[in-house]
């Protein structure tokens, strides 16, 4: 009867921890996640989990997308992988992301570190720009060989000490950066 009452305790405990999880992204000094948000969150992480496995991301149809990204000192973003029929056109949806971003390690492999959603802004008819997470995407114009275009990252898979929906993450490195 002891035994179950610790199994139980821990089980417990486990239960909270994995409830609480959420918040420690979300420590961007702005917001904390609403409870609708952290499911959302929990959602994106079991749509999108699979791509860990950047094999598996390449079969569902993204592609390497130009080189690792580097930060102007507040840290990198990554590779990032896109997938061109969902980077098409005007749908945000939090479950399909447009790009996934990895981390690649000195040792050739990559690891998912966060999402990125995207909109060109010719396809974005709103007055406003679009919004996800209670979120409004900005516009980069920056992008090498890429028109105009809304974005959003979020940092699930990796914190992001700098919050959870900003660009660079000082955590993430690209080696041999050019």
């Amino acid at each position: 009867m002891n035994r179950q009452r610790i199994l139980i305790f821990i089980l417990v405990f486990v239960s909270a921890f994995a409830l609480t999880g959420d918040r420690a992204f979300s420590q961007d000094g702005e917001q904390t996640l609403t409870e609708d948000l952290r499911r959302t969150v929990h959602d994106i992480r079991l749509a999108t989990r699979d791509f860990r496995d950047v094999d598996a991301a390449i079969e569902a149809g993204y592609g390497v997308f130009l080189d690792c990204f580097t930060g102007d000192g507040t840290g990198d973003m990554g590779q990032h992988y896109v997938h061109g029929d969902l980077v098409g056109d005007d749908v945000l949806d939090p479950l399909q992301p447009e790009a996934l971003v990895y981390e690649p390690l000195e040792d050739g492999s990559l690891t998912l570190v966060a999402l990125e959603y995207l909109v060109f802004e010719d396809q974005w008819t709103a007055e406003e720009p679009p919004m996800l997470f209670e979120r409004e995407f900005h516009l980069k114009t920056d992008i090498p060989e890429t028109p105009p275009v809304w974005a959003l990252h979020i940092w699930l898979w990796t914190h992001n000490p700098n919050g959870m929906f900003e660009d660079y993450n000082p955590t993430v490195f690209c080696p041999d950066a050019s």
